[in-house]
């Protein structure tokens, strides 16, 4: 995939939606299985759910983090 493919594919707006829908749905889907299977921070939680909460934390702040990352490249490349 060379940088000319890539910069055209980045001003679709079709794919802009989809890139959305799916950061936007995989960030709530983490947010509620961490709250289902952590429902609260307690100071004397196992090592494997300490674990399991940062891992969750993790992931969810690179999805915000890639959100953020694509609109900023979204804007720098422009329209269709």
């Amino acid at each position: 995939m060379d940088i000319k493919s890539l910069i055209d594919a980045t001003r679709s707006v079709h794919f802009r939606k989809t890139f959305y829908l799916v950061a936007i749905v995989l960030a709530a889907i983490l947010l509620v299985v961490k709250h289902q299977l952590l429902p609260f921070i307690n100071r004397k939680e196992k090592r494997a759910d300490k674990i399991l909460r940062h891992v969750l934390d993790t992931l969810i702040a690179l999805i915000f983090i890639t959100i953020a990352l694509a609109s900023v490249m979204f804007w720098l490349t422009g329209n269709e």
